[in-house]
């Protein structure tokens, strides 16, 4: 009797651990399903669960450089803008200046080139103090304020430009190592070589005194040499753009490598998961009926 006792027990303990077994294995199956990942906790898979930690972190990392580029993308486009529209006014105040230089204008005629210059610095003016959702793109770091003051007479005509931001470089990180400046600066763009507000006010002065000579000999050369830095100013920020466009295609394709890695290493299988789970299920209740089959008439032969 003590046998077959033992024997009993062996083939009880035996088909508990067998269900068990298959129990386990049913839910594993059953959360893959539900989750979509065959590695649900390191325990599931050690080696892929370290490198879906070291992958995730690279794509957080991919991301974070994303936001940056975006967050900067509209304040470089409205330099952009801002540049060519000073720009187009100033190719206008030069078309105005050579009309007024050629020796045949009265002055009545002078003085309406003089009020349409004047219009034009005013214009130049307000876009130099462009803001972009709160903040002033010319100004440097000192971008919650205006970074030019006119001076202007009792007409409230201007007089003078002061430039009151600075001249300090606004960086983002778009990589490990890369911190990239996406600013132009006031004095970078207006001023470099030679000051647009001063060359248009000289004009304006020239024009209202008749000063023909001074417009072609002096007025026109310092006018060349504004157009050039505009033109430079806005290579400049073409060169940004064209950056900051490639990093992103950089990223987002990168990005897109990390997360097939990150599902090669993590993501379940649908249909095989599907077929294992239909196999184990057909396998859990055979084992159940054989566990059945062979205790139940080992337990009879405890009755006599």
């Amino acid at each position: 009797m003590t046998a077959l006792r033992v024997t009993t027990q062996l083939l009880v303990d035996r088909s508990v651990r067998n269900i068990n077994n298959q129990t386990n294995r049913l839910l594993t199956l059953q959360e893959q399903l539900a989750t979509g990942l065959r590695v649900n906790r390191p325990s599931d898979d050690p080696i892929d669960a370290r490198r879906a930690v070291s992958i995730r972190s690279l794509i957080g990392k991919n991301e974070q450089y994303l936001a940056n580029i975006s967050m900067v993308n509209s304040p470089v486009a409205e330099t952009n803008t801002s540049i060519e529209t000073i720009l187009s006014s100033f190719n206008r105040a030069w078309e105005l200046t050579l009309r007024g230089a050629n020796g045949t204008n009265a002055q009545s005629q002078l003085d309406a080139l003089a009020l349409e210059i004047d219009q034009i610095l005013e214009g130049i003016f307000s876009t130099a103090n462009h803001e972009t959702n709160g903040r002033y793109l010319f100004g440097g770091t000192r971008t919650t304020a205006p970074p030019y003051e006119a001076v202007r007479n009792a007409e409230g005509e201007i007089t003078a430009v002061n430039f009151v931001g600075n001249t300090e470089a606004v960086r983002v990180a778009i990589s490990d190592v890369l911190d990239l400046q996406y600013n132009e600066t006031g004095p970078d763009v207006l001023s470099e070589t030679q000051d647009i507000f001063q060359t248009l006010i000289d004009v304006r002065d020239s024009l209202r005194a008749g000063d023909t000579g001074a417009l072609g000999s002096v007025r026109l050369e310092e006018m060349e040499t504004v157009r050039v830095q505009l033109t430079s100013a806005l290579a400049r920020v073409g060169s940004i753009q064209n950056r900051l466009d490639r990093s992103v295609e950089e990223f987002e394709e990168f990005t897109f490598q990390l997360q097939t890695q990150l599902s090669d290493a993590i993501d379940a299988d649908y249909a095989e998961v599907i077929t294992e789970l239909n196999a184990q299920t057909n396998a859990f209740q055979a084992a159940l009926s054989a566990a059945a089959r062979a205790i139940l008439p080992s337990l009879l032969d405890y009755v006599d």
